[in-house]
């Protein structure tokens, strides 16, 4: 061998592959939040699960795990604990109670429409006269405009509209030409319209961290809310930027109609909210992400935003409670971030009587059509969920996110649906069936039945060989 081939072998070492060496098969006793995910993963890939039992649940969670240690006891234990249980709606916490609306000042309702409070479904439409099936009920534009968070960067660097948020094409960097650009920052409109709805709050609310000494005195804090854009930016805390941009556009309402109308919403305590999503394992709640953190942690959370939200507005400060309670009266109220006055007035059914229709600009707004005739004297409904879904996902979201447990006539019809379903599934085997299904068998076997072969012990959890690979592979130093 020459030394330019030893020198080559020397440089050549043989390894095992990681996944060549055998696997912990021992049995492993799980955090409860890895049951609760395990369980939540299983309805979600399949959620014609939902509707089962908990023996057979316990059976898809140990064969999706087959080392975990885990009785069917405990797993019942905790979706119990959860609020995941659908036999425990007793027991779930609902905080429908807790919100609470006042009559609306200063709202042009359509010709149809009236708005009426009940005891049982608090405020709501109703129609005044009949309404024929596909009529246009009414249209409006946001009360409150959010621009998409996501698009904040973009929108900073002017490539996405400063108002609407809406992406720039190449063809559209003539806004400057236009007139539609920013003179103080790089940020530009889209259009005349984002620009006459967004100018003079924008020149508020960014602009004076470029004049810091101006004489005039500062409603809003800048570089305050600059700061906390991107706060929110980076921990996608919509709520927050949201309240922020709505208390902004309240103060600056000379009217002062606006500030009225959001607090006569329906109004919650984000607390209170909370306590829904913590009793359901955090992972239904379409704002939160499905993060789930401790109550400790979550309240150190609120209280730094709501120290970001304070320097925002030096000269009007709000005390921590109703801080809380716009941020509980956003979530329950915005509809794609936006938040329209007559709109969050309907109430929910999940086969409901309009079809509410976002527009695909979103600064145009809504509109709401007749999905079936309606009487005069009948309330407007819409659907909050996805009336497609089962209804224990329905069932869930609803609680979490608006905070009560819908019994509308599709959720009663939904679960009998369930309950026969179950009940024809699974018929009992009486001892005349299975005397019948033993001498049908010997009938077409015979006496000597049926010979089975012993199978090959299993090699469960090593990678098939293959002619390219065997369990070493080479390194090269």
């Amino acid at each position: 061998m020459t030394s330019e081939q030893e020198d080559s072998t020397k440089k050549v070492e043989v390894i095992s592959i990681n996944d060549s060496q055998p696997q912990e098969t021992g049995p492993v006793t799980p955090h409860e939040r890895q049951i609760v995910d395990a369980v939540i993963a299983i309805w979600k890939e399949d959620p014609a699960t939902e509707s089962l039992g908990i023996a057979k649940l316990h059976g898809l969670v140990k064969a999706k795990h087959p080392n975990w240690s885990v009785s069917e006891k405990r797993v019942k234990s905790l979706l119990k604990k959860f609020g995941l249980l659908s036999t425990s709606s007793d027991e779930q916490f609902t905080y429908a109670s807790e919100i609470k609306s006042e009559k609306t000042p200063e709202i042009q309702l359509p010709n149809k429409v009236q708005i009426v409070m009940t005891s049982k479904r608090g405020k709501g439409l109703y129609a005044k006269h009949n309404i024929s099936k596909g009529e246009l009920i009414w249209e409006e534009e946001p009360l409150f405009f959010i621009p998409p968070l996501a698009n904040i960067k973009l929108m900073k660097s002017g490539t996405a509209c400063s108002h609407c948020g809406r992406l720039l094409s190449q063809s559209e960097g003539v806004s400057v030409l236009r007139g539609l650009d920013c003179k103080v920052c790089e940020e530009v409109w889209c259009g005349t319209k984002c620009k006459k709805l967004d100018e003079v709050l924008h020149g508020l609310l960014k602009h004076n961290v470029y004049n810091p000494n101006a004489k005039r005195s500062k409603l809003f804090d800048s570089e305050a809310f600059l700061t906390l854009q991107d706060y929110c930016l980076e921990e996608q805390w919509n709520a927050l930027y949201a309240i922020t941009l709505i208390y902004a556009d309240i103060l600056h309402d000379k009217s002062g109609a606006k500030g009225k109308q959001f607090r006569a919403m329906a109004r919650v305590s984000q607390d209170i909210r909370y306590k829904a999503l913590h009793s359901s394992a955090g992972a239904f709640d379409t704002l939160s992400g499905g993060a789930l953190f401790v109550e400790e942690q979550q309240e150190s959370l609120w209280k730094l935003g709501y120290e970001k939200f304070l320097r925002v507005f030096p000269s009007n400060p709000i005390d921590y409670k109703e801080f809380m309670y716009m941020m509980g009266t956003y979530n329950i109220n915005n509809l794609d971030s936006n938040v329209f006055l007559i709109q969050s007035h309907l109430n929910h059914v999940c086969n409901p009587n309009t079809s509410v229709e976002t527009q695909l600009l979103r600064t145009d707004g809504l509109k709401v059509f007749a999905d079936r005739d309606i009487r005069a004297g009948e309330e407007l409904t819409t659907t909050y969920v996805n009336p497609s879904h089962t209804v224990q996902q329905r069932q869930r979201e609803l609680r979490v996110n608006w905070g009560f447990l819908c019994g509308c006539d599709k959720c009663k019809d939904d679960l009998k649906q369930q309950h026969r379903r179950k009940s024809s599934s699974n018929p009992p085997a009486s001892a005349a069936n299975i005397r019948k299904m033993l001498n049908e068998t010997k009938n077409n076997v015979g006496e000597e039945g049926i010979e089975l072969n012993i199978p090959n012990q299993s090699t469960a959890g090593e990678r098939r060989k293959s002619v390219r690979f065997d369990e070493n592979v080479l390194a090269v130093k």
